[in-house]
């Protein structure tokens, strides 16, 4: 959710629009999914390839007037965002929602040994290496790999830019 808390000087920018009426807030809704469109673009350009499904289940939906939510429909998103085991790193903004998928699995022990499989026959790995492999990340842990983040610091320095020329649009023809 953009903020004040996420978005210094949001919520000014927001009631400088209110005064142009249904306009302004029909093109603040467009200026959001568009930022909303370009956060997941630019997710599933960060995200690390293996079968392209992570990247594939990053969508948006809209949720509200002028209110998109970014969604990451895999079950292992969150782990490949912020890691696992000793190596989680996570962000202090986001500390709230990384704390649902603490201690949650993100799938079958046999899940993840067939996923480590999968992704050694990818690498050319003979699959006698998927289980040692497995058993590592289970004990050590997976460094994380922001796509998310680092796509929503992107998309919501742009939406304030977006939002400040609207304004300045809006001003100038109505002065």
């Amino acid at each position: 959710v953009m903020s004040d808390k996420t978005i210094k000087g949001l919520t000014k920018v927001l009631k400088d629009l209110e005064k142009f009426g249904k306009e302004a807030k029909t093109e603040v809704d467009e200026v959001t999914k568009i930022t909303s469109m370009d956060i997941v673009a630019d997710a599933k350009a960060f995200a690390p390839k293996n079968n392209g499904k992570l990247a594939q289940s990053i969508v948006y939906t809209k949720v509200g007037e002028a209110d998109y939510k970014v969604i990451v429909n895999s079950p292992y998103g969150a782990y490949v965002e912020f890691g696992t085991g000793a190596k989680v790193k996570v962000p202090i903004e986001l500390q709230g929602i990384a704390s649902q998928f603490k201690g949650k699995k993100a799938g079958t022990f046999e899940q993840g040994l067939r996923a480590i499989k999968d992704w050694c026959k990818s690498k050319g790995i003979p699959e006698s290496a998927a289980y040692p492999i497995f058993m590592s990340i289970l004990r050590k842990g997976q460094e994380p790999k922001p796509y998310l983040y680092p796509a929503f610091v992107k998309g919501r320095k742009q939406y304030l830019k977006d939002l400040k020329e609207l304004l300045k649009r809006l001003t100038k023809k109505y002065d």
